[in-house]
């Protein structure tokens, strides 16, 4: 297309089309093609919660079960025998946050319900017999250690957030009938309130 304007001759390679396409070229080569990425910013939270707890073991890596109070091998229940519990031999290990006030308590044992104010039964499954003993909570083995409910009161702990160790005191009380020759046991139940 050949147009003039005052004197001037112009030519026009582009047609009406070509020219719009011209244009938009024109326009994207306006726009920075190093220009770089405005960063958008926006918080987040992290957090934990963490309750009072506790926890409690025997002093092995298995806290489901405290080990057991060996009364030893037993010729004669003359007098009676005491034992004191050790770690992984029925003491209990306790570990709280927060510093809660603990109680511990424990049931009659399998081989009895009610009260044990008179002595828990060690079981010779074989013969069906008994043994009496008790489990204290003083070396004095004066304070029965029961539930609150079956004639031996419950043990209240401070904690202090560090490894306690809970020591039991048990006794196999004597006896005028010598037991038959044998393995007599029983199973506690501790239950822990915080």
């Amino acid at each position: 297309m050949v147009s003039i304007e005052g004197g001037l001759t112009m030519i026009s390679l582009f047609s009406p089309c070509h020219l719009s396409a011209a244009l938009l070229i024109s326009a994207l080569s306006i726009v920075p093609t190093n220009a770089a990425p405005s960063p958008v910013s926006s918080p987040f939270t992290v957090n934990a919660t963490v309750l009072t707890g506790c926890v409690l073991g025997g002093g092995a890596t298995d806290s489901s079960n405290f080990g057991s109070i060996n009364f030893g091998n037993i010729t004669s229940l003359a007098t009676a025998i005491n034992a004191t519990s050790g770690l992984n031999a029925g003491t209990i290990t306790i570990q709280c946050n927060g510093n809660p006030s603990v109680t511990l308590a424990l049931n009659s044992g399998a081989n009895m319900t009610g009260n044990i104010s008179a002595g828990r039964h060690l079981l010779n499954s074989s013969t069906g017999e008994y043994l009496l003993y008790q489990i204290y909570q003083n070396s004095p083995r004066t304070l029965i250690w029961g539930d609150g409910s079956n004639g031996g009161a419950t043990q209240v702990i401070a904690t202090d957030g560090t490894l306690q160790q809970v020591i039991l005191y048990a006794q196999l009380f004597a006896s005028n009938t010598q037991p038959t020759a044998g393995v007599y046991l029983d199973t506690l139940l501790v239950t822990v309130t915080y």
